[in-house]
């Protein structure tokens, strides 16, 4: 095959900037809509404003649900490149509805967004872990580059969503969010024959990496997506409960060089994404450094939770403090965004570089729907702990979210190696050479100085059975237990507010597990009934 010969760097070096400037242009103009989206319902289709929330979060929820279907098309039916640009397309057509501004064509336009997004994030992910081949360290730039781009394109798209709306209303707004949707489709377009050399380069790797993807390493994919509910439900907080804070216990000014400058809730979240903004260009320096024992993707995702945890430990001490009743100065806001930012920036974009990797090549798709689908849980997560807010001290608040973060880290400890296993297999089975698989073909007889790659114990016996009925009964009472103290009205809140907290945290760890014995459970019946 022609593109196997071709030095992957020229991939790189084409399709690395193309598929960041696609991101950058959906994320501009998503983010152009969405702050104002309220608004807009309120205006020009009289939804009062309760509704029009309700609306924004249902469409935000189904976005990232929607993952997962639109990653099983990705796989099975479409594949990655026609489902991104089916998705971006679909994207465009969407915003083209609201640019036309008729009431009746309000949920067809929502409803183009929610399948342009369900069948655009998974793809797009997909082909950025194309880009980087089998070197895993290449995988992890990719993505960082990629969380650079989405996050300039959400603060361009957030100011020109505000100049266009000041300047000349609705029609300019989503005029221009279809403009730069419609660019973003052009730029695939224009990519399609990157983007397919790199497709028959995925082809045509060898067939042990297929041998080496299999049910450990789709638990792995679990895992991760599980712990990621906790980041999601963490970083919600920046728009949630920190913005709060900031408005009714920080003091509204802060004295510098002998000048009183006003701050507001705004300031502290755009000083979030500064942050970030400046983090991500020196983590890639750093990360770009040849060192002898670089640390690994699983040690610094760790380390993110940690950095969460503190966080919000920071945050909890601010109650205590005089922040429950009082103001508070607002550095402890500024240190808590400060290690929020270090933990986004090791968590997101290292976590779907590490999923990306782990994933079986047949499921790639499907387990970034997976890592969305978290996110959705962790949204709807962010939505309920917000109702303890005027109930539970803000220092307790806080400690909550604290000890939450340390529990997401306690299953990456524990399995730290196991994953570092799968994650040396994956990119020594696809660091091979295709000779070899082309000899073995052409040579049947068995070569001594061709050795097969070693089965982990979990892919070879656990991993491939399903649990025992005992054992995940055992499970299942974990979970029933504290979600029935936690049910029940006559308990005090302290001792319901346990009972949820225990109940997370038993979701979190043995959910995964159970689910996925019991879908092999379920089609090793379908195997027997077909046969």
């Amino acid at each position: 095959m022609t593109s196997s010969r071709i030095d992957p760097s020229v991939f790189r070096r084409w399709s690395l900037p193309l598929l960041c400037a696609v991101q950058s242009c959906e994320r501009f103009a998503f983010l152009a809509m969405l702050p104002l989206f309220v608004l807009y319902a309120q205006e020009r289709h009289g939804i009062a404003a309760p509704q029009a929330l309700l609306i924004l979060a249902l469409l935000q929820a189904l976005a990232y649900l929607g993952g997962l279907p639109g990653g099983w098309l990705a796989d099975r039916a479409l594949g990655t490149r026609k489902a991104t640009l089916l998705g971006a397309a679909s994207l465009a057509c969407g915003y083209a509805l609201l640019a036309l501004d008729r009431a009746e064509l309000l949920w067809s336009a929502l409803l183009m967004m929610v399948l342009g997004h369900s069948a655009f994030r998974p793809g797009l992910h997909v082909l950025l872990a194309r880009v980087a081949d089998a070197d895993e360290k290449a995988r992890e730039r990719v993505f960082l580059w990629h969380y650079l781009a989405a996050n300039l394109g959400y603060a361009a798209g957030a100011l020109f969503g505000e100049w266009a709306h000041a300047r000349a209303g609705w029609r300019l707004l989503f005029g221009g969010a279809t403009a730069v949707s419609a660019l973003a489709v052009m730029l695939l377009v224009t990519g399609l024959p990157w983007l397919r050399a790199q497709a028959r380069r995925a082809v045509d790797e060898p067939a042990r990496i297929a041998r080496s993807s299999g049910a450990a390493n789709m638990q792995a994919v679990w895992l991760l997506s599980g712990v990621a509910v906790i980041f999601w439900l963490t970083a919600q907080q920046a728009g949630s409960s920190l913005t709060v804070f900031a408005a009714k216990n920080t003091l509204p000014s802060v004295t510098l060089l002998g000048h009183t400058i006003p701050i507001g809730p705004g300031h502290f979240a755009s000083l979030h994404g500064l942050i970030v903004l400046a983090m991500l260009p020196a983590f890639l320096a750093l990360h770009g450094r040849k060192t002898r024992r670089p640390p690994s993707a699983i040690s610094l995702m760790i380390w993110g939770y940690v950095a969460t945890a503190g966080a919000f430990a920071l945050m909890a001490l601010a109650g205590l403090r005089g922040g429950d009743l009082g103001r508070v100065s607002g550095v402890w806001l500024v240190g808590c965004y400060l290690l929020l930012s270090l933990a986004e920036v090791l968590l997101a974009p290292l976590g779907v570089s590490l999923l990306t990797q782990l994933a079986p090549k047949h499921k790639a798709a499907q387990a970034v729907g997976l890592w969305f689908a978290g996110s959705a849980i962790g949204n709807g997560l962010a939505g309920a702990l917000g109702l303890c807010w005027d109930r539970w001290p803000h220092h307790r608040y806080f400690a909550v979210l604290a000890a939450v973060s340390l529990a997401a880290a306690v299953p990456l400890l524990s399995r730290r190696r196991h994953l570092g296993w799968l994650t040396a297999l994956a990119v020594s089975a696809a660091s091979q050479p295709e000779v070899e698989s082309r000899t073995q073909t052409m040579h049947p007889t068995p070569n001594p100085n061709n050795v097969e790659p070693i089965t982990p114990p979990l892919a070879s016996s656990a991993a491939a059975q399903p649990a025992r009925w005992s054992r995940m009964f055992l499970v299942v009472l974990l979970i029933a237990l504290p979600g029935s103290l936690m049910a029940n009205m006559a308990l005090s809140l302290p001792a319901r507010g346990v009972s949820a907290i225990v109940c997370g945290l038993a979701v979190l760890c043995f959910g995964p597990y159970l689910f996925a014995h019991s879908l092999m459970r379920w089609a090793r019946r379908g195997i027997g009934l077909a046969e």
